[in-house]
C-alpha cells in the first residue's frame, strides 16, 4: 500500500508532543492490543479509510499505543476498553474520545474535534484544564500530586528508617474478611455460578482470598461458591477443549460465548487457584486442571529461551458452537514481558512441588533469570521487556511481580541471589514510587529520554491491585530477609489502600490478600 494511503504512526514519547506543540494539532491516540480483535478490525478498515487517511494527516499527529507495551499509558488514557479512539491537547490532556469505530463513524468525529479545536480552542483548553485540576485531587490515591519522598542517605541506602513505623496494624480493616464474605455472598449466582448477572469473568483474587475462610463460620457457603464457580468455569465456554486454556470471559451469564483471546496472567493465577482448591479440598480434579493449563501455557505462550509470551489473540469461528477459535488460529504476540513472565513463573514454582514435576521449576528459574539479566539496570530496576530496548523501565508491576517470582524460586532452591535480588528491587521501588498519600506510584516519575513522563504520565497514579502486591513482597520480605523495617512499609502502604478498596467491588480482594499477608507476617516471632 503507498505510504499516501496509509497513516504514519508516531510512537509515544517527548518528540511527539514537541511535534504537536509546534504544529498547534490536536492527538489521534490509539490505544489496542496484539489480541484484539477490534484492534485488528480498526486496522483494516477504520484506519485503511482514504478519508481518515487524509483528515489525519492534515489536521492531526497521530500516535499508537500497545497497551501490552506501555502499560502506563493505557492506564491513563484508555476508555471502556480496546481499541481505544482518544482526542488529546497539544500537552497531552485528554479531550474525550470513544472505542471502536467504523470508518464513517472516525471520520464525522474526526471532523468534528478537528473543528472545535481550530475554532474553539480557549474552551478546550479551558475544560483540558479544569479536567486535570478534578482529576488530581491532593492527598487521595489516585491521580495525586504529592510530594515523593527523597532516597535515604548513606548510612542508610535503602531509605529504610524513615519508613518506620508503629509495629502495630493501626489504619488497616480488620473487618475486611467479612466484608469479602458478604460480598460474595451477595455477588454469587446461584443459577449458573460466578458473580454478577452479566458477563462471567474470572475473580480470582476473591477466590483465593476465599479459600483459607473456608475453614471458619462461613466454610460451607463459601465453600459452595468457591467449588461452584471452578466447576462453572471448566464446564461453561470459559475452557477451551480443544486447545486447552481458559478464555479471558464469556459474554452469556451461563458461560456461553467466550471470547476469542487467552491471556497468560488470567491462566497463571488459574493455575495457582486449581493446585490450592485441590489441596484443601482433596480435588484431584483440579490438580489436574492446573496440569492441563500448563500444557497449554507451556505449547503456546512459552519461549524455548526462557520466558512466556503474555497472550494469543483470534476471532470467534462461526463452525464452532460455542464460537471460540478453531485449532490454531490464535496469533500470538511473541514479546516477553517481565510482569507476565515473571506471574507464570511463580505458578511454575508451586506447580512443581504440588505437581512433583521438576522440570517446571527449572523453566521457571530460566525464565525469570532471563528477564532479570536482560532487563535489569542498576539503580533502575528492572525494564518491561526482555529483548531489544526494555522502555518503559520503572513499572511498579515489573518490580512487584518479579520480586514475587524471585521470593518463590529463593524458597523453592534456597539460592541467595533470589532474596538479593527482590530486595535490591524493593529499595529502588521506596526509593523512586513511594508517596505517603498514596503507596506506591505505578511508574518512576524520574526517568528521562524515552521514558520521561509526558501528557497525563505526569500524573502518578496508585493502583490498589500492585500496591497490595507489593505488601504481600514486603511481608515476605520481613520474614526470609530478617527485617521488620520492610513489614513496617507493608502496613503502611495498606493503610493508605484501606479508605478505597471496598469502592472496587470484588477487585478489592486484592487487599484482603495482602492484609492475610500482613496479618502471618506479624504472626511470626
Amino acid at each position: 500500500m503507498p505510504a499516501a494511503e496509509s497513516i504514519v504512526w508516531l510512537a509515544w514519547g517527548a518528540d511527539a508532543f514537541a511535534r504537536a506543540v509546534a504544529e498547534q494539532k490536536p492527538i489521534l491516540l490509539f490505544i489496542g492490543t496484539a489480541w484484539c480483535r477490534w484492534t485488528a478490525e480498526m486496522d483494516r478498515f477504520s484506519y485503511r479509510d482514504a478519508r481518515v487517511v487524509r483528515l489525519v494527516a492534515d489536521r492531526f499527529l497521530p500516535v499508537r499505543v500497545d497497551a501490552e507495551r506501555r502499560p502506563d499509558v493505557s492506564a491513563r488514557y484508555t476508555l471502556d476498553g480496546w481499541p481505544t479512539t482518544a482526542f488529546l491537547t497539544p500537552d497531552g490532556d485528554l479531550l474525550g474520545g470513544g472505542t471502536y469505530l467504523d470508518a464513517d463513524a472516525l471520520t464525522a468525529v474526526l471532523t468534528d474535534v478537528a473543528e472545535a479545536f481550530t475554532g474553539r480552542r480557549a474552551v478546550i483548553d479551558a475544560r483540558a484544564t479544569a479536567v486535570r485540576t478534578a482529576a488530581a485531587p491532593a492527598g487521595k490515591p489516585g491521580r495525586t500530586a504529592g510530594v515523593l519522598r527523597t532516597p535515604g542517605d548513606a548510612d542508610d541506602p535503602a531509605g529504610w528508617d524513615d519508613a518506620a513505623g508503629p509495629g502495630d496494624d493501626a489504619g488497616l480493616d480488620a473487618g475486611a474478611g467479612r466484608w469479602l464474605h458478604d460480598l460474595l455472598l451477595a455477588r454469587f449466582d446461584a443459577t449458573w455460578a460466578g458473580f454478577g448477572d452479566g458477563a462471567k469473568r474470572v475473580a480470582a483474587d476473591a477466590l483465593a482470598a476465599a479459600l483459607p475462610r473456608c475453614r471458619g463460620t462461613g466454610g460451607p457457603d463459601l465453600t459452595r461458591i468457591v467449588t461452584r464457580t471452578l466447576d462453572a468455569m471448566v464446564g461453561g465456554g470459559l475452557w477451551d477443549p480443544v486447545d486447552g486454556g481458559f478464555f479471558r470471559y464469556c459474554a452469556g451469564r451461563d458461560w456461553s460465548g467466550p471470547a476469542a483471546e487467552k491471556l497468560a496472567a488470567p491462566n497463571a493465577r488459574l493455575i495457582d487457584l486449581y493446585l490450592a482448591a485441590s489441596a484443601l479440598f482433596d480435588r484431584i480434579d483440579y490438580a489436574e486442571r492446573a496440569r492441563a493449563i500448563i500444557r497449554f501455557a507451556h505449547g503456546a505462550l512459552s519461549d524455548s529461551e526462557g520466558g512466556f509470551f503474555a497472550s494469543q489473540g483470534g476471532a470467534p469461528d462461526p463452525d464452532r458452537p460455542d464460537r471460540s477459535p478453531a485449532p490454531g488460529q490464535g496469533a500470538i504476540d511473541r514479546t516477553v514481558y517481565t510482569d507476565a513472565t515473571a506471574i507464570m513463573a511463580s505458578a511454575y514454582v508451586r506447580a512443581a512441588s504440588m505437581l512433583d514435576d521438576p522440570s517446571l521449576l527449572e523453566f521457571a528459574a530460566r525464565s525469570v533469570d532471563r528477564v532479570v539479566m536482560e532487563s535489569y539496570e542498576r539503580g533502575a530496576g528492572v525494564g518491561h521487556t526482555a529483548a531489544g530496548n526494555p522502555v518503559p523501565r520503572g513499572l511498579l508491576g515489573d518490580q512487584v511481580m518479579a520480586s514475587t517470582a524471585l521470593l518463590d524460586l529463593y524458597e523453592a532452591t534456597g539460592q541467595p541471589v533470589y532474596l538479593d535480588m527482590p530486595r535490591e528491587l524493593t529499595a529502588y521501588c521506596h526509593r523512586n514510587l513511594w508517596n505517603e498519600t498514596g503507596g506506591f506510584a505505578d511508574r518512576d516519575p524520574t526517568l528521562r529520554g524515552a521514558d520521561a513522563a509526558v501528557g497525563l504520565l505526569r500524573d502518578p497514579i496508585y493502583p490498589l491491585d500492585l500496591n497490595c502486591r507489593a505488601v504481600m513482597v514486603l511481608a515476605r520480605l520481613a520474614g526470609l530477609a530478617g527485617e521488620p523495617a520492610y513489614l513496617d512499609l507493608a502496613r503502611r502502604t495498606l493503610a493508605l489502600q484501606t479508605p478505597v478498596y471496598r469502592e472496587l467491588g470484588l477487585a478489592g480482594a486484592a487487599y484482603v490478600l495482602a492484609l492475610d499477608a500482613v496479618s502471618g507476617a506479624s504472626s511470626r516471632p
